[in-house]
């Protein structure tokens, strides 16, 4: 068979944080050599997709000879714990087991019995209120649909099984001034009221 038309010579790949880029290269050189013009985006996903973290990829080819990647990864947002087995939460609610462990012990630690499946929902409305992430230390689910937020320092925020929302904005709006500095709990579980302890 003839040389390929313009064949791939270099694959540069970027937008790697958690993904094991060496584990990528291997697989996607299989496309040296092969002509830049056939080779797609579909066939190499095809051969990473099912790798922990790859989400997806943008391709972009740079003739005659390069392909540049840019991986599209899943965001690990807590670290699910059950009895002895621990694994990572992603943005969209994706597990992913085996993972180093060392790189995400700074993510917040989420318990409880059918918190896996709520997780998801509940940290995108703590986004969606711009409630800092990095303040919460674990997350604690109860099977009546409640979270109990334990922060770093600490402090205890019970939310309410409904509109919990009115809750965060309130504990929001009053954790930090002086004369709330002492207590550590803050209980908003009955409604319309807050109890301190």
């Amino acid at each position: 068979t003839k040389d390929p038309l313009l064949p791939v010579k270099i694959i540069k790949i970027q937008g790697i944080n958690n993904s094991d880029k060496k584990q990528i290269e291997e697989r996607l050189n299989q496309f040296k050599g092969k002509s830049i013009i056939l080779v797609n985006r579909n066939q190499m996903r095809e051969v990473i997709h099912n790798l922990k973290f790859v989400k997806g990829l943008k391709l972009k080819k740079v003739y005659p000879d390069m392909i540049k990647l840019t991986i599209i990864e899943y965001k690990p947002i807590g670290i699910f714990i059950n009895k002895n087995k621990k694994f990572l939460i992603t943005d969209v609610g994706k597990e992913i087991e085996n993972y180093q462990t060392n790189k995400f012990n700074a993510l917040p630690k989420v318990y409880g019995k059918g918190a896996k499946k709520n997780f998801h929902t509940f940290y995108k409305s703590l986004e969606d209120m711009n409630f800092s992430i990095e303040l919460i230390e674990r997350f604690n689910y109860f099977e009546i649909n409640r979270w109990d937020l334990i922060l770093k320092g600490g402090k205890i925020v019970k939310l309410p099984r409904e509109n919990y929302e009115n809750s965060l904005k309130k504990f929001l709006s009053i954790y930090e001034k002086e004369n709330f500095s002492n207590f550590k709990v803050f209980d908003f579980r009955i409604k319309g009221q807050l109890i301190l302890r």
